[in-house]
């Protein structure tokens, strides 16, 4: 194995905690969401709006165990990356007309804060992975 490839092993697997962590939070953001601010069964058939996301931390496993078979990932991950912070701020742009309710405006607050915070970090892994490719790319030529 050549060396780059060790260099790029702790940004790897940065990438995977970090997905990691980023889909426990949506699942719990669907539950909590869905139910009020409380946990609930209820935020189960909400779960189908996120499953996709649990491709990203597969993906990035793989590039992390097995860099040179799966380096073409990084393409469909930061074509995800692109399509969920786009998504994220479309989202903002439409929904910032509409007005918070009175009873619900911490819980509000909460999920749009922790909703920029994930959005604000997508954005740093799509960097992180356009860093990791640029380095299989030097290691290749």
């Amino acid at each position: 194995m050549d060396v780059s490839w060790d260099v790029c092993r702790p940004l790897r697997a940065g990438l995977f905690f970090y997905e990691c962590l980023r889909l426990l939070l949506l699942v719990i953001f669907v539950f909590v969401a869905s139910t009020g601010g409380g946990f609930s069964p209820k935020g189960f058939p909400y779960l189908v709006y996120f499953s996709s996301n649990a491709l990203f931390p597969l993906m990035v496993l793989f590039i992390w165990l097995k860099p040179e078979e799966y380096r073409n990932y990084l393409n469909l991950y930061m074509a995800g990356k692109i399509i969920v912070v786009v998504t994220f701020y479309l989202w903002q742009f439409f929904t910032s007309r509409e007005s918070f309710g009175i009873e619900n405006s911490v819980i509000n607050v909460f999920f749009l804060f922790g909703s920029v915070i994930i959005s604000i970090t997508d954005i740093f892994s799509l960097w992180g992975a356009w860093t990791l490719k640029n380095k299989f790319r030097r290691a290749i030529v």
